[in-house]
């Protein structure tokens, strides 16, 4: 075999290589794709990490949820999951079935489009639940029907126009959102929030409706604690600067302090 054959089939053999050690490999020496050994890397962490209590799959590029019956399978305990940064379009079905003991879900920051009762409708102990930055249009009642732990809602960053519910909807919700307490409605398109939809949230004691500049209808009350939040937010933000500017300060006094030179010992008198 003359030289420039040898090169090109070393080059060849390289190549293939290279390609083989980007899929990764099993311990039996089956090939696996990047995605699938960064998830196996996630599922390792949890399990060393937490427990299997808590699972962290955000900024993987997901297009789709793992398989839920395998993520059942290692995770029967699973009480926090986070799926941000994400390329999701849709929940799956059945993750009350899958994780029954949730009590945090972050679904922020994916391309959700509508949420489902079919998906979040049966997590009765969730009490956390973050579906900022998506492309939400509204939030349907009977999706909270069986939320009745949830505590804190962030739907910040959606394209939410109205909270509004019929007479069927107020039954349907039932005593889901009985409890909510922190809802963030920051930068949406809210034009209007109907009193059946306040009503349904009588245990609400932080709400900011921020970002919102066509927002005309909302009950007294409601916008009542959207200004109670900003009033308070602003007097921690004025304690932040007070405090940082009490540090600079005493960091300059300290560095003059070191740098200025010993006073000169008094000069005796013959």
């Amino acid at each position: 075999m003359s030289d420039e054959r040898l090169d090109s089939s070393q080059r060849l053999n390289s190549q293939g290589q290279q390609g083989s050690d980007a899929l990764g490999s099993t311990e039996a020496g089956e090939k696996v794709s990047p995605l699938e050994l960064q998830l196996q890397q996630r599922y390792a962490s949890s399990l060393g990490q937490s427990g299997g209590v808590s699972l962290d799959l955000s900024g993987l590029a997901l297009t789709e949820f793992p398989p839920l019956e395998e993520l059942a399978e290692r995770f029967p305990r699973l009480r926090q999951l986070n799926v941000r940064r994400n390329a999701l379009q849709a929940l799956p079905d059945g993750l009350a079935r899958a994780f029954p003991q949730l009590v945090a879900l972050n679904v922020a920051e994916n391309a959700l489009q509508t949420l489902s009762a079919s998906s979040l409708g049966a997590l009765r102990h969730l009490q956390k639940l973050s579906v900022a930055r998506n492309r939400l249009q509204d939030l349907p009642a009977a999706v909270f029907a069986g939320l009745e732990a949830l505590e804190e809602l962030d739907a910040r960053g959606n394209q939410i126009e109205t909270l509004t519910v019929d007479e069927a909807d107020a039954q349907l919700a039932g005593q889901g959102l009985r409890k909510l307490q922190v809802l963030l409605l920051t930068d949406n398109r809210l034009r209007s929030i109907t009193s059946e939809a306040a009503a349904l949230l009588p245990s609400l004691r932080v709400l900011d409706l921020s970002g919102n500049p066509e927002l005309q209808e909302a009950p007294e009350r409601l916008r009542w604690l959207h200004e109670r939040n900003l009033l308070l937010h602003s007097r921690a933000k004025r304690r932040e600067l007070i405090a940082r500017a009490l540090s600079v300060r005493n960091a300059v006094k300290q560095s003059l302090a070191i740098g200025s030179p010993a006073p000169a010992s008094p000069k005796r008198v013959k």
